[in-house]
Formats: structure tokens, sequence, C-alpha cells
């Protein structure tokens, strides 16, 4: 059987693009980590097949993922853990991924990076370079690299998403941010400028993305916020104080003009979306 689909780290952004391939008719075959972490709203659902793989520990692609697949949304990402397990969770299994895809019939690899690979920046565009801060940020640049030595086997496409949050994303600055300011214990920022995204703001993107027909780079990201003014709209969303979060002197902001105008990119507002986000959790 041939998949139009196949999408890594179904949780959060992923489970959402899932969702939306599948009102449209799309067959999908997600990829967990184990059974158990299939949504029970999941089960019994048409045109949904599962294979299930930790990226972290070496996998053996073939044992697990389908034969035939149209188009991959690699998506899978890992922040918080070791150095060796962060390089096969975000290079590793990039890698064994492509080389997967390349005798898979595979159309488009469409991959979401960070725009933690610019480093820091105001109005970052795609054509900025690449100064990787730290190591996770190291992992998705290294990723990227490896990408650029498939490019005669299928399109490409690059997506480098600026501090993504929403309902089920729970890595990242946004979620740290807000765990902190639950617990109110002090969360020490290296940013005092971001431009963070609102996870169901990307799905429509990213298929349009998918459907161009054309390789590209694109920087999605919401408008430049402070710090200070992201922590109180989560504090007052979870009934807490925000004075235990620290901003940082640097900046990472993305221009999101380009995906604007390319594939419909619409924002919606900050304060609703972190609503969106953390109302279920106070």
């Amino acid at each position: 059987m041939e998949f139009d689909n196949l999408i890594t780290s179904p949780f959060g952004i992923g489970e959402r693009l899932i969702l939306e391939l599948l009102r449209r008719g799309e067959s999908v075959f997600a990829v967990y980590p184990t059974a158990k972490d299939v949504p029970m709203s999941f089960l019994g659902k048409k045109n949904i097949k599962y294979g299930f793989v930790r990226f972290e520990q070496d996998p053996i692609l073939n044992k697990s993922l389908p034969r035939k697949v149209k188009h991959v949304f690699h998506l899978f990402d890992l922040q918080n853990a070791g150095l060796v397990k962060l390089f096969k969770a975000n290079t590793l299994a990039t890698l064994l991924l492509l080389d997967w895809a390349k005798g898979a019939g595979v159309q488009t690899f469409t991959y979401l990076s960070s725009g933690e690979v610019y480093g820091s920046g105001e109005n970052v565009t795609e054509k900025a370079p690449l100064q990787p801060s730290g190591y996770y940020a190291g992992t998705k640049h290294q990723a990227e690299m490896l990408l650029e030595f498939f490019r005669r086997a299928f399109q490409i496409n690059i997506v480098r998403l600026f501090f993504p949050f929403g309902k089920g994303v729970e890595q990242g600055f946004i979620a740290d941010m807000a765990r902190a300011i639950e617990s109110g214990e002090p969360f020490e920022s290296h940013y005092g400028r971001v431009s963070p995204t609102f996870g169901d703001d990307v799905i429509t993107p990213l298929i349009a993305i998918r459907d161009r027909k054309e390789p590209g780079i694109y920087n999605i990201c919401g408008s430049a916020v402070e710090v200070k003014a992201i922590a109180e709209m989560i504090a007052d969303v979870l009934g807490k104080s925000a004075t235990s979060v620290r901003p940082g002197k640097y900046v990472l902001c993305g221009d999101s003009g380009p995906v604007r105008e390319k594939v419909g990119f619409a924002e919606t507002p900050l304060n609703k979306a972190l609503g969106r986000s953390f109302e279920d959790t106070k």
C-alpha cells in the first residue's frame, strides 16, 4: 500500500496536521514512539496506519515504515536530553529517514527545523547566516546540512519554526516558561525578545509548502514580542505571577513576510493563542 503522507512526531503540531490531512481525504502513516502513545481519539479512524519508532535509539526503519510514501513531514524533534541522545534524535535520525525515503518513492520531504539555527537577529530572513548558539540548534543545523545531499532524490523543503507553542507542544521555550510560571520556579531566558509561533497557525502553511512543487526554505514565525510580555500573558492565563521570569539580552525574531505571501500564513493574536494553549492546565 502506498500512503499519501508519513508524519513523524504526531503530537501537538503533528497531531493537528494528521487531522487536517485526514479531513482532506488523504492517507497518513503516523510514527509514534510506542503503541501506548497513540491517542484514543485516533483509534478506528479511516485512512491512518501506525508505525512505532524511537528515533533516539538507532532505529532500523525498514522494519517499521511502509514501503511506499509520497510525502514525508519530518517533525520529530528532541530538545531536552543528553548530547548523544540529542545528536541521535535530531541529526542521525534525519539521515536514516532520508536514506529510507530514497527507496520509498518519496516525492517531497518537508523538514521542521528551528529558527534557533540563526542564533540571534532582528527580522531574520531565510538568507541570514546560520550561527547556532547551542547544542540543540547545532543538531538541527547539522540535519539541514545532510538534507543537501538528497536534493536530487526528491523535493526538499526546510521550515524554520520560531519558538513554537500550543496544546500538546510540551518542549521548547514557551512550554518551559509556562512550567516555570506554574511552579513558581525561576526562568532564566537567553532572549529578551522573540517571535513565538502558535502551532495551529502552522498547519495550512505546511501543506501549502508541500504542494508548491518547488524546493525552498521558509521561516514561519509570529510577531516580535518582549519575553516579559509573553510571561505576563501566560501568568494571566494560569492565574500565577510572572515575577520569576528574567529576560535575557539577546533577540531572535524572524521575518514572516514571505510565508504570508507565498503560502498564506496567518497569525492568531498572541493573547488568544496562549489562552488556547494553557487555559486547561491551570
